[in-house]
């Protein structure tokens, strides 16, 4: 399939039903292109779609004990440490990083 023939729509369409690809909607055409074209998604994507269920299901099949009390960051770091760091920011870090920056409502201009 020549995705780069096709219209934006189209890729979004077929985005769509790719469950890994997350905020295919807000995507331009060469980034749906880019990840439709890939014969496998990266594992960043993929971890930023597993719901706690499947990643509780994966430590089950893995044999590990102790996970039900974590939470999905912990349990995305238990299983995948190498690949956490890309895929799930840390909402508190992200918030965190902001915390220097302030309006300075005199600073600005009042027209």
């Amino acid at each position: 399939m020549n995705y780069a023939e096709m219209s934006l729509i189209e890729l979004k369409q077929i985005a769509k039903t790719r469950r890994y690809i997350k905020k295919y909607y807000v995507l331009s055409k060469q980034e749906l292109v880019d990840i439709l074209s890939l014969s496998e998604p990266p594992l960043e994507m993929k971890l930023a779609k597993m719901t706690i269920r499947s990643l509780r299901e994966e430590a089950t099949r893995r044999g590990l004990h102790g996970f039900w009390g974590m939470s999905r960051a912990q349990l995305l770091q238990l299983l995948y440490p190498a690949g956490q760091d890309k895929a799930a920011p840390n909402k508190n870090e992200e918030n965190e990083s902001h915390t220097n920056e302030h309006n300075d409502p005199e600073g600005h201009d009042s027209q």
